[in-house]
Order: structure tokens, then C-alpha cells, then sequence
């Protein structure tokens, strides 16, 4: 384990030198080539004339008269590559349900659409305002008049628009009709097709 670990180090001690420039020592003279030898006689402060002597026996591996004792390398263990488990499939996304066709009678939850929509074109034509009576139903043809009963009240308005396409709910009410049924943002009420 401390091998790994010391070979590891020493690993990325080598990248780092092989990877991180060093700055290079500023010069402010002119500079000048030198010879080994020179450089050495120069450091040792013996004559010229016996550096490269000097130079000959530390190649051979021989310093001031002595023979260097052989160098003792280490084996770093080879690291392998693990194997990487196959990436299994993500699951598929869950598909959402279809918006079955609303009712056309029955008691229905509706909604109510507003200050967003003011403006734009409803599906059957007519501009949305405020004051526009009536309801949007996903099937129903344009014009159809619908009866609303809501706790007491009665209203019988057209279908105006196409809507609304959030599952469970059957009827988008226009705000006008929405004030004057008294429905609160979501509610239950009785619908029916007629007069």
C-alpha cells in the first residue's frame, strides 16, 4: 500500500515537471557559450588543463578517486487499467397520459383563464377580452351553448375557445363567465349541452 502510494507521488511529481514550465534565470550581460570543461575548471578552481580529466572520470563513474556505487533503481508496480462497467440504459422517460375527450355532460371540474390570454384569438375567431361570455372545451364545436349550474346559479354561454389541456379538467372558463358563475379558481359544477 505505501508503495502504491509512494509511486503515485513520484507519478505525479513527473507530470508536473513535465507539464509546468519553468522560468528561465534572467540575464543581464551579454551571454556567452562555455565549454564543460571550462565550466568545471571554473567551479573546482584547478587549471584548465586537468578539467578534462576530471570530465572523463565522472563519465566513467569515478569521483575524486573513488568509484561510484551502483544505483539502486526501484520497480514501480505497472498500473493496470481497471475494467469500467458497462453503462446500463437510462429508463425511459415516463410517457405522460393522453388527455382522454371531456365530458360533454355530467358534473365537470373547470378552471378559469384570464389576464394572459387578453388579446389573442380564441379558436373559434373572436378576440379575448374581459368581458367575453363563454367557455373553452377540447371537442365541443365552436358555438355549441352550454349550461353551467354552480351552487343555485345557472348560465348558459357558447363555446368560445379550445381547452383547456390539463388532464381532469373538462372546461376553461372565460373570466367574465367565471364572475358571473361565481367559481372560484378551480370548481365542480354540472354541465350539459342544450337551450
Amino acid at each position: 500500500m505505501f508503495r502504491e502510494a509512494l509511486a503515485r507521488a513520484g507519478l505525479a511529481a513527473f507530470v508536473f515537471a513535465c507539464l509546468v514550465p519553468f522560468p528561465r534565470p534572467t540575464v543581464s550581460g551579454p551571454v556567452h557559450p562555455i565549454s564543460v570543461a571550462e565550466a568545471f575548471a571554473t567551479v573546482s578552481g584547478e587549471p584548465a588543463g586537468l578539467a578534462p580529466e576530471r570530465v572523463r572520470d565522472v563519465a566513467r563513474g569515478e569521483v575524486l578517486g573513488v568509484e561510484a556505487a551502483p544505483i539502486a533503481t526501484v520497480e514501480a508496480p505497472v498500473a493496470t487499467a481497471k475494467p469500467t462497467p458497462e453503462a446500463t440504459p437510462a429508463p425511459a422517460a415516463p410517457t405522460p397520459a393522453p388527455l382522454l375527450d371531456p365530458p360533454t355532460a355530467g358534473i365537470v371540474v373547470a378552471s378559469w383563464y384570464g389576464p394572459g390570454f387578453y388579446g389573442n384569438r380564441t379558436a373559434c375567431g373572436q378576440t379575448y377580452t374581459p368581458e367575453i361570455v363563454g367557455v373553452a372545451h377540447r371537442t365541443l364545436p365552436c358555438g355549441t351553448l352550454v349550461v353551467l349550474e354552480y351552487r343555485g346559479r345557472t348560465l348558459t354561454v357558447p363555446v368560445i375557445d379550445r381547452g383547456p389541456y390539463i388532464a381532469g379538467r373538462a372546461l376553461d372558463l372565460s373570466s367574465a363567465t367565471h364572475i358571473a358563475i361565481g367559481c372560484p379558481d378551480l370548481c365542480t359544477l354540472s354541465m350539459r349541452v342544450g337551450q
